[in-house]
Parts: structure tokens; sequence; C-alpha cells
């Protein structure tokens, strides 16, 4: 305890105009003790530590922010060109860049990951052309390490482009300040990374990271600057761009570009943005996401028409090419197969959730055993590489099966006769293919179409693809796909799942076509179907996914089917385990808010104070420099609270908002004139500069750190007026708050601290985004929950006394009235024979005494307690025992008066038991 005190007494003697609150030990200012707690926090505390700070969403009202806002009022009064004009029109000038940007992006993605898939597969073509089957082997295999090598090479350097990308930008979107997967020298990395890495024949997609690099491009047009290659544009003159509200927009805005780029999707990537990524959404980002989506799909069909612009390919990055209807004016499917469509769907789901699974038990391993080593991770690339590229060249030789290609086309489309130059010779003779080698040695979307569009259906003999090669490719690409995922190389996760979901879809179309031909779908739309589901199973989309498939496909008759699909997978999922990027989420440890709280038993009620950070160093109005300084240096909180003399709340000041001060030598120092003396003494402050609101913001993102700033001694001496730039208005909540209610502002107002206080406006604690995140109550629930309901407190209302001038309700008096009743011969047939009544319900309060109820004289006296009970006839003889304060404060003048009303309200009793009794 010495210790402490000691250590308490040097900080304050070190940071004078600091305070330090701590639940261990805490300094009482009026009679200068230092009181010692003796509750510690559980040492085995398992909280994962937040990885990232929250992002800053609301503007701090300042004094200088609102002068800032005041001026730009006035300089646009009388001009129709205003800044808000401005502002917006840039807005839609940077909607457009981003769109164009992105789908040129998506274009270059799509031809060079297209070109190095065809070296690959020519340059072992032609040795097992020529005989050289070992050549071919080992030629094969080469390349896909080679390429894989380039793609890890990338992400050595740029660890922050591996994977999909999808958790960080969620993680964005929902407040959390991931910074470092956001920037631009990611997308270069991104980009190149996801072309070698899908060439490389690893079972993964481009999808997932082209939505991340949509996003680092719409939030490097907002800042209109690049750290990475030293670019600055003059857009920092528009506020309004730079600032974490703006960045978040444009990432939304990105993200949703970049679906739309990928499925050919523009709807579906709005509603997977709302859905899936962005925690905070208007009409504006609606309809800004929309256009940008739209003009990133014009953008790569123009790409992809040619130089005269005509008719092309379904331009996008990966196409399920065109569903059409087998028969005019008529679905593909029976209404009746609705039912197996969501029997596939509830099996998809479970299919998704064993992805998840295995990938969630591969990535524990990971990070205990590989991560913490970049060449590591690298080596496991190249091992998981060479094991898919052995399991591709040896699981098509195990099947020696050829299959003849049909020579009667006619009843083909032209998108199968284009397929048909696609399926995979492989140790076939001319005019054959091999049905397991057309799925593992091409491209992900190839092999995607040849799933849906080599249609089985009413009996046909043709069934290009049989259960046996469905089997054996679905098995190893699902397993292989769950452990891919998490290496050094930019991975998607939308395309595996596709494609094992195709595979298991044509699997059910394949039987269900062989036991009833002619009564059910066609084994193409199973396909589809199967691909949904697992896709549900895996992502747990719904709206999104529903959109982004029946965009993809063509075809709006699958609406339904798909809608049925989805809602199925994904339940049947969650009965199981989380969604994919929600289990990513929980093992990066990213601090992410649900939308709502879920049931944590009493917890949810509790007031805040049992969750909140006890901890908290709040500031003077006016403090020096030195005390800013040292603050800053000893410690990593963003966020401090301003208080009065008195320790009253006035404001808040966030870390950023002091180091530009400190940088900008924003200080007031004693006055030399003697006109600035006060009466009692005191010297006035008076500043040697001022920092305005824009000067404070321009530097966003990359405001100064407590280390790079350089002050004098003559500087730390003087004295950081914080007045103009705390913001007055800071979120604020009341200790007896609940927990649930805590939460629901904190995340609906999208809050980076949240100063909790008392009755009397003084700072009790604050609530960040740690302290609330979903692991960390279910960890105080499950640790401390037992102990917090024994000691359920709830405070007493204390009675209300009435004088002439009004009623006071700040006296703590006892509350708890007990009346028992003894019942005598002739009392009324249904009176309680024992009551007991509650302050709350009997007498609380003035409500008690406005009815009548006065205190009970001397039991002596002869049972006339003054509370019109004893005295009617009709009650009988009641023994009353009465234990209430005496009322206070009442004139004599009105006794009187309460005693009349008293007799008239026991007398309309007594009338009304009569009345019931005569009727009895």
């Amino acid at each position: 305890m010495t210790d402490k005190v000691e250590e308490l007494e040097t900080y304050n003697a070190l940071y004078d105009g600091a305070h330090f609150h701590s639940p261990d030990y805490h300094h009482d200012e009026d009679d200068h003790h230092v009181h010692v707690d003796e509750h510690h926090e559980d040492p085995d505390h398992d909280v994962p530590k937040a990885t990232a700070e929250s992002m800053d969403f609301e503007a701090v009202e300042s004094v200088m922010w609102r002068k800032h806002q005041l001026r730009r009022f006035f300089q646009d009064r009388g001009h129709w060109w205003t800044s808000k004009k401005k502002a917006t029109t840039w807005k839609w000038v940077l909607v457009v860049i981003v769109g164009i940007a992105v789908g040129l992006t998506g274009s270059f993605v799509q031809i060079l990951t297209e070109a190095c898939i065809e070296w690959k597969f020519e340059t072992a073509r032609g040795l097992y052309e020529k005989g050289d089957f070992a050549g071919s082997f080992f030629a094969f295999v080469f390349c896909c390490l080679f390429l894989a090598g380039l793609s890890g090479f990338l992400c050595w350097h740029e660890p922050a482009a591996a994977g999909s990308g999808i958790p960080e930008i969620k993680a964005f979107l929902n407040g959390v300040n991931y910074d470092k997967a956001v920037r631009f020298r990611v997308v270069v990395a991104k980009v190149f990374g996801m072309c070698f890495s899908c060439a490389a024949g690893l079972p993964l997609g481009k999808e997932g990271p082209m939505i991340h690099a949509g996003s680092i491009i719409g939030a490097a047009c907002s800042l209109g600057q690049t750290i990475t290659f030293g670019f600055d544009s003059s857009w920092q003159k528009f506020q309004d761009f730079r600032n974490d509200r703006s960045k978040l927009d444009f990432v939304a805005i990105g993200a949703a570009a970049g679906i739309g780029a990928a499925f050919r999707a523009p709807i579906g990537g709005v509603l997977f943005t709302l859905e899936e990524g962005a925690s905070f959404w208007s009409n504006t980002l609606t309809i800004r996401s929309f256009v940008c989506a739209m003009i990133t799909m014009l953008t790569v069909s123009l790409v992809f028409a040619g130089p005269r612009l005509g008719r092309g390919e379904s331009a996008g990055i990966f196409t399920f090419g065109q569903f059409d209807n087998l028969e005019e004016n008529k679905t593909n499917f029976y209404t009746y197969e609705l039912f197996l469509f969501a029997i596939m769907g509830v099996l998809g789901g479970a299919l998704g959730a064993l992805f998840n699974y295995l990938n969630m038990i591969v990535t524990i391993f990971r990070m205990k055993h590989v991560n913490h080593l970049k060449w590591k991770r690298f080596i496991e690339l190249l091992l998981v590489t060479g094991t898919m590229a052995i399991i591709c060249f040896v699981v098509s030789l195990m099947w020696v099966k050829c299959t003849k290609i049909p020579n009667d086309t006619s009843f083909m489309t032209q998108q199968e006769l284009h397929l048909l130059d696609e399926l995979v010779q492989f140790q076939c003779e001319e005019g054959e293919y091999n049905q397991v080698a057309s799925l593992f040695m091409a491209s992900a979307d190839t092999a995607m179409r040849q799933l849906m569009h080599f249609r089985e259906f009413n009996g046909t003999n043709y069934a290009t693809f049989e259960a046996g090669p469905l089997i054996m490719f679905f098995i190893p690409y699902f397993l292989m796909a769950s452990i891919t995922a998490g290496t050094l190389c930019p991975a998607g996760l939308f395309v595996p799942t596709l494609l094992a979901g195709a595979a298991y879809g044509r699997l059910w179309g394949h039987i269900m076509n062989s036991i009833a031909p002619g009564y059910v779908a066609d084994s193409g739309t199973y396909a589809l179907i199967g691909a949904a589901a697992v896709l549900g199973g895996m992502a747990r989309m719904t709206i999104a996914g529903t959109v982004i498939i029946l965009e993809a496909a063509g075809n709006i008759e699958y609406l339904l089917p798909l809608m049925v699909t989805f809602v199925a997978a994904r339940y049947a999922g969650n009965a199981i385990n989380l969604g994919m990027y929600e289990i990513q989420i929980e093992l990066k440890k990213i601090p992410f808010l649900e939308s709502s709280l879920h049931s944590l038993g009493f917890l949810n009620y509790c007031p805040v104070t049992e969750i909140m950070t006890k901890t908290v160093i709040t500031l003077d109005e006016v403090v020096k420099a030195r005390t800013v300084y040292n603050v800053l240096k000893d410690t990593v909180h963003n966020g401090f609270p301003i208080v009065d003399n008195d320790g009253k709340l006035k404001g808040h000041i966030l870390r950023k908002t002091l180091c530009m001060l400190l940088k900008l030598k924003a200080l007031s120092i004693p006055s030399p004139n003697s006109e600035n003396v006060t009466e009692d003494g005191g010297t006035q402050l008076v500043p040697i500069a001022t920092a305005f609101y824009d000067t404070l913001e321009r530097n966003y993102p990359m405001f100064p750190e407590v280390d790079e700033l350089k002050l004098s001694k003559s500087e730390l001496g003087s004295y950081l007026d914080m007045r103009p730039y705390m913001d007055t208005a800071p979120f604020t909540i009341d200790a007896t708050a609940s927990v649930q209610r805590a939460y629901k502002l904190f995340r609906t107002m999208g809050l980076r601290h949240m100063i909790v206080t008392d009755n009397n406006h003084h700072v009790v604690g604050i609530v960040t985004r740690f302290d609330i995140t979903e692991h960390n109550l279910h960890h105080k629930w499950s640790h401390e929950g037992g102990q917090m309901q024994k000691y359920i407190n709830v405070e007493p209302i204390p009675l209300a006394t009435v004088y002439d001038g009004g009623v006071r309700t700040d006296r703590r008096q006892s509350t708890v009235t007990s009346i028992d009743f003894d019942i005598k011969p002739g009392s009324p047939p249904h009176p309680p024979s024992t009551a007991r009544m509650e302050s709350d319900s009997f007498n609380q309060g003035d409500e008690g005494r406005s009815r009548g109820y006065v205190p009970p004289q001397d039991e002596a006296a002869g049972g006339g307690d003054g509370s019109g009970l004893s005295n009617s006839p009709q009650f009988g003889s009641y023994r009353k025992k009465i234990e209430r304060p005496a009322i206070s404060g009442i004139p004599d003048d009105m006794l009187a008066p309460l005693q009349t009303i008293a007799n008239a309200g026991a007398q309309g009793i007594a009338g009304a038991q009569g009345l019931r009794r005569s009727k009895s």
C-alpha cells in the first residue's frame, strides 16, 4: 500500500494539472487522503488485446470547429456555388474516378491471369505431346511453384496483401482503424499477387482480393495522396474529404465496385457492402455505390468489347455464362424441386460449416507454429502449391477412362460448343477427353462453366461428367481449398466454394437425372444451386448472395430457388458454427462490434460501471505544456476528458489534437503587461499562436507522434489552453445506464470514447471499443457473473419531503413499511390474512400522503393511527404495525385536511367492501 501511495504522489507531482483515476487507488483532493481498494483484476485474464484503435467517426465540435463552420457560412452567403456544392461535385467526380480505376484494375487482373495460365499449360502440354511425360510433370510443378513464389515474394514485403482482405475491410467499415489494410502499396502487391497465385493453380479466387483492391483505390482517391509514392494533390483544401467519415464512405464505394468488376454484379456489390461490410449506411452512400459499380462494369465491358465496341463476351473477372431456358416460356425446374433445393441448401450449409471449421483448425496451427516467421510462411506456400500441383496431375492420371466427344452437336448451344474446345485430352486419343483433367487442369471459371452448361436432362445419354470424376474432384479440391486460405498469398474464398459447390450440385443433378429422367431439372441447374449452397454455408450471405449469383447467371427465373437455397444454407451453417469472416475476425482479435448485443444474462442489465475502464487520466482546461507532453509520452490513451477545478466534465480532447497543438506551438504565456493582472493577484495568459481547425486537420491521416515533437525548456514551461480545441459536447452516459444501452449508443453512433459520469457530472470511467466487445463481455460474465449476482445492489429511492415552496427528494430516509393484518370475527369474507407492502406500493413518498396516509399515533391511544382503516366498522378490528418515518416539514394547519382526506378515503373503501359483501 505504501508503494502505491508513493507512486501516486510522484505521479501527481510530475503531472501537474493531470488527474489519475484508478480502481486500485485514487486520490481524494479534498482531504488529501489516498484510498487503496482491495479489489484487483484477475491475473489470468486472457481477453485478447485490441489490435487496432477506433476511428473518429464524429466531428470534434470545438470552438474552433464552430468558427470554421461559421466562416464557411459567411463566405457562401450570396453565392450559388457554395462550398457544400463544391464538395458534393468533387465527391461525384471521385466516384467516377474510383469506378474507372477499379474497372481498369479488374480488366488488367483478368488479362494477366489468363496469360500466366496459358503459359503454364502450354509449357507442360508441349512436353507431353512430345512424349516426355516426366518432363511434362516436372515442368507443370515448376511453373506452379514459380508463380506461387512470385506471389509469396510480394506478400513477404507487404504482408497486408495476403489473404482475401474482406475481414480487414469489414472491420474497417465497422470503425476499426486498420490503416495498414488500405495503403496504396498494398493494392500493388494485391493485384499482381492475385494474378500469380490464381495462375499457380491454387484453389482460390480473385473476387475477395478485388474487393480489397477496390476499397484501397476508394480510400486513396478520397485522400488525394499516397504516402508510398509521395504524391499529394491539393484536395486537402476540402476538409470534407480528409476525415474518417469520408474515408469510410469511399472504402465502401470501392468495395461495391470490386464486386461489380468481379461478378458483373453492380447491384449485388451494393448489397454485399450493405449486408456484409458497412456498419454505417445512408441513402447517399447507396446511390453513390451503385453509380460507382455501374461505371466499373461499363469500364470492364468497354475493355473486353474490342476496338470496335461491338458485341463481346459477357465481361467480368469470373462469369457463370448465360443460363437460358431449355424450353420456351418454361422454367428449367419444377416447383416441387424447391424442396430438393432446400435440402441441398441444408447440406451445403453443413459443408460450408465444415469448410470453416477445417480452415479454423489450420489457421490456429499457423498462428502457433508458422506465422511468426516470414520464411516459414513462404515455405508453407510452396509446399501447399506443390501438393496441389501433384494432386492435379496424379488424380488426373488415376482416371484412365476416356470420354468421347459427341459428333452430333446440333442440340448444343453456342456456349457449349465453345466449351468443347476447353475439354482436356490428357492421356486420351483425338476426339476424347479426360473428365477429371478437364476440371483440374483448367482455370476455375472454365471448370465452373463446364459443370453448369454441359446439361444433362430429360433422359439424355450424354452425361459429360459422371459421378466418379465429380467425387474425385470434389474431395481433394474442397480439402485443399480449406488449407490454402490463409497462406502467404492473396486468396479469395468465393471461387473455391463456388467451384466445389458446383461439383457437389452437379453430382446431385447426375443422380436425379439417372433416377427420374424427364421429371427433374437439368444437371447444370443443380450445379448452380449447389454452388449457391456451399457459398452461403461458408459466407452466410442471403440477400447479397442471391443477387450476385442471379446477376452472374443472367436468368431471373432462378430467383426463388436461389432464395430458398441461401436461406437454408445460412441457418444450417449458423446452427453449427460462425461464418468464415466472423471466425477470421475472432482469430485475428479484431475488436468488431456487431449490430446488436447478444444476450449475456444479467450482465446486459448491469450498470455500465461493471465493464467500463476505471483508470482514467483527466486534464484541466489549462495546463502546462510539460504536463501534456509527459502524459502523451507515458501513456497510450487516445482521448482525455477535460475537467474544471471542481472535477466536473467540461469536454474531451484527442491525442492527435494535443500532438498537433504542441507541434504548432499553440501555447500561452503569462502577460508581461501590468494591465493583465487580476484583482486577486493573478496574471492573465496570452496566446503565442492560435491553430485554426483546418490547420489541425490538414495532416490527416498522418498526425505527428509525441516522439517527433521538439520543445524547448521555455516552451515546456508555457501553458496550453485547451478550451478552444476540446470537444465541448462529448458523448457521455450516466453511471447507472445498463450495459446494453451503453453498447447500443456506442455502436450506433460509431464512437471512439464514451465518458461515464455520475449524477454530479464527475468522470467515473470511460468506455472504449475494447471494453464493450462481445468477447470481452463474454469473458467478464463467465468469470465474474456468479460473483456479480451475489452483490446486486439497487439503490433505494429516498422519501420525498413536502414544503410550502415545493418538494425535496434528496433526503435519505428508510422506505420500508410493513403492515400485518390480524383477522377478527365479523371481518370481510375475503381480506388478506397477511400483507406486507413495500413503500413503493403502499406508501411511496408523497404519493401515499396525497391519499391521506399520515404517521401513526401512539399505540396506547387505542388504534386510531390516522390511516382511516381501524375506525371503519366494515373492516372489523385490524391490528396494524406500521414502521415508517414521521413526516417532516408539513405545517400543522395541513394535517387536519390530510386527516379528512384519509377518513373520506377509508369510508369509500369500506363502502366498496360492503357493496361487494351485500352482492355476495
